[in-house]
């Protein structure tokens, strides 16, 4: 509408936007907010362990433990108490607790430091108030594993269990070395696929690695559990295999295979649950920044020599963020959390300035897009004839016809992108405005004359981990509207939606459009073009949100399930007017729109990748309401049991 105005008025709308952005920018900056102090006292009462060194003050740290008698004595624990015991002023006790005398003790404060699963930390961090400082990992082939995951192992030769619910009555072997694995994660993964223990399946916890091989090669256990990567792990170092690389890690050169195996880059091996992140260390609510900061120093060794395998001692290294754990294993109670550090004499003008660059920034983006959209429009507008006539005419050779398809999808992609320019800016906006308080924050305290380097550490973590997370939301901008050649890998379609339903939330929520997902669990992964795959979906979406826009509490449903023996099908589904029979025959052809300022190619290009992936795209109107968007996809199948006994055998 704004293209059909004269100048002078499209200049008066313009300005009047740009400075309601900038007002509006300018509430929300941080300049405006409370300043905050942290400086807290060590007031707590603490387990302390007995010692030699009477000298230093004493500190425990609490373990999670299923073995509470454990000792730190050749335990994987060992070095990082070294570490920390070469501090000149405090002493380190380790005290391994069972998960109910750690609820205790963090309630009557006696605990300074605590090492705990990711589960059990989120549920801390809600009701005690710790704070993550570092989280545990392992170095292999100069790659930081710092997530962990469950690999369900079977014999080669066990033809009667090929997926997770083939484990209903079965003996299942629990590897638990040094308590490394998480019991909240081994119940959630196993509720996940109806296992119930003592129940459905039965369960032997084992800590020797080869006493657990040797009971699944005998047959007293059916399968064996264990963390990702521990197995194979143990297997290379008993061979004195050569070939070290993540590939030699395949269970089909071995006598094992993974049921449900997955890949990911997180980590080199496979892998049959999701992943979350390692333990973490973290500090109690009371223990302040200087100590919190001097922990960090001591545990963070950048000079490591990278492993061929899983060492025995844990490492560790920056802390990863467990939102994605709150949100996975607390659903009722998801939180966020909020860094209340601020500067206790920072400068609002500063503040001001820096966030009137950045909206200034924006604003020229923004109109060099809507320029530049224009006259992509016009073009598109003088040719429609003309292409309609040419479609018929002729067709193109296949490879014109699929270089044709993916300009116009790069199109669409940018597109999209500017119409959610606001969004990504308010996105953007808090990692920046984070860095700015950090930074101003350095300035202040070089300025008062604090020239020891260990009280700015802190400070220029926190900026780097804010740097991260805006250079994280670059790269999945980046990777979005990048330009290429088709590049499909195997992937898990539920994970495609949850990424897309985080690329959309800032749209969903200004449309007050609630997005339901249901997802059917343990579904074969599909052979795709991520970001091909991603667009037709945000293209439906964001059809569907235009479709309800004077619809009261507007509802959108996004569903996968598996339809046919080699077909996944997901489907859009919205509670708008629905969509008219003789628009409903016309709706994939080029140029053919229900918009005043659409162009027409948004259907049309989703419908040809869909096809270019074997699938189909097609449209109905839901029986009351609404209307449904729907593609299949073809699977890949598990590997077939006797091409597996083939490749063994060669």
């Amino acid at each position: 509408m704004l293209l059909l105005l004269t100048p002078r008025i499209k200049f008066f709308y313009a300005s009047l936007n740009f400075l309601l952005l900038i007002v509006y920018c300018l509430l929300l900056s941080p300049a405006y907010g409370k300043e905050l102090s942290f400086e807290e006292e060590n007031t707590a009462n603490t387990i302390t362990a007995p010692t030699s060194d009477t000298k230093k003050i004493q500190l425990s740290i609490g373990i999670l433990s299923y073995t509470p008698s454990a000792s730190l004595k050749n335990s994987p624990w060992e070095e990082t108490f070294a570490r920390l015991n070469t501090h000149k002023k405090y002493h380190f006790s380790p005290i391994f607790l069972s998960s109910e005398q750690l609820i205790d003790a963090l309630e009557n404060d006696q605990l300074d430091f605590v090492i705990c699963d990711a589960i059990s930390y989120v549920n801390f961090a809600k009701q005690h108030g710790i704070l993550r400082l570092l989280t545990r990992s392992n170095y292999y082939s100069e790659q930081i594993i710092s997530s962990e995951g469950l690999s369900v192992h079977v014999l080669n030769n066990n033809s009667k269990i090929s997926q997770l619910n083939d484990l209903k009555n079965k003996n299942i072997g629990i590897l638990d070395v040094n308590s490394s694995m998480s019991r909240l994660f081994l119940e959630y993964f196993l509720s996940q696929h109806d296992l119930v223990p003592n129940d459905n399946i039965f369960l032997g916890i084992i800590d020797n690695t080869q006493d657990a091989l040797n009971q699944l090669y005998t047959g007293q256990f059916d399968a064996l559990i264990s963390k990702s990567g521990l197995i194979y792990s143990f297997e290379h170092q008993e061979n004195g295999m050569i070939d070290k690389t993540p590939e030699s890690f395949s269970p089909y050169a071995q006598k094992l295979r993974i049921i449900n195996p997955h890949q990911d880059w997180q980590i080199p091996f496979l892998h049959s649950s999701i992943l979350i992140p390692e333990w973490p260390i973290a500090k109690a609510w009371f223990i302040d920044e200087t100590l919190a900061n001097d922990v960090i120093t001591s545990l963070l060794d950048n000079n490591i020599e990278s492993a061929s395998f899983f060492s025995d001692q844990y490492q560790w290294s920056i802390a990863k963020n467990y939102n994605a754990v709150s949100k996975l294993f607390f659903p009722d109670k998801i939180q966020q959390e909020y860094n209340t550090e601020s500067s206790d004499n920072f400068s609002p003008k500063i503040q001001y300035w820096l966030s009137f660059i950045i909206i200034c920034f924006l604003v020229i983006m923004l109109i060099l897009h809507l320029h530049s959209s224009k006259g992509l429009n016009s073009k598109l507008t003088l040719s429609k004839e003309s292409l309609e006539q040419e479609i018929k005419e002729r067709q193109f050779a296949q490879e014109q016809a699929l270089n044709h398809q993916a300009e116009l999808a790069h199109v669409a992609r940018l597109s999209t992108m500017g119409e959610m320019a606001s969004g990504l800016a308010h996105e953007l906006n808090q990692p920046l405005s984070a860095i700015n308080t950090y930074v101003q924050g350095s300035i202040r305290r070089i300025n008062m004359g604090t020239d020891k380097p260990e009280d700015l550490i802190y400070a220029l973590q926190q900026t780097a981990q804010q740097a991260e997370r805006a250079a994280g939301i670059i790269r999945r901008l980046r990777s979005f509207v990048r330009k290429g050649e088709s590049h499909k890998t195997y992937s898990d379609i539920n994970h495609l939606v949850n990424e897309v339903n985080h690329f959309l939330e800032i749209q969903l929520k200004n449309k007050n459009v609630k997005l339901i997902l249901e997802l059917e669990n343990d579904l074969p992964p599909i052979l795709a073009d991520i970001i091909q795959i991603e667009q037709v979906l945000i293209n439906l979406l964001k059809n569907a949100i235009e479709s309800m826009s004077e619809i009261e509490n507007p509802e959108i449903i996004l569903r996968t399930k598996r339809r046919d023996h080699n077909l996944i099908e997901l489907c859009v589904i919205d509670s708008g007017h629905g969509i008219s029979k003789d628009k409903l025959k016309r709706i994939f052809n080029p140029f053919f729109t229900t918009k005043s300022s659409g162009m027409g190619m948004g259907l049309s290009i989703s419908s040809s990748i869909i096809e270019a992936h074997n699938g189909t795209l097609y449209a109905k109107n839901n029986p009351i309401l609404g209307a449904q968007f729907c593609f299949t996809l073809p699977t890949q199948e598990e590997f077939n049991q006797e091409e597996m006994l083939h490749k063994q055998s060669t």
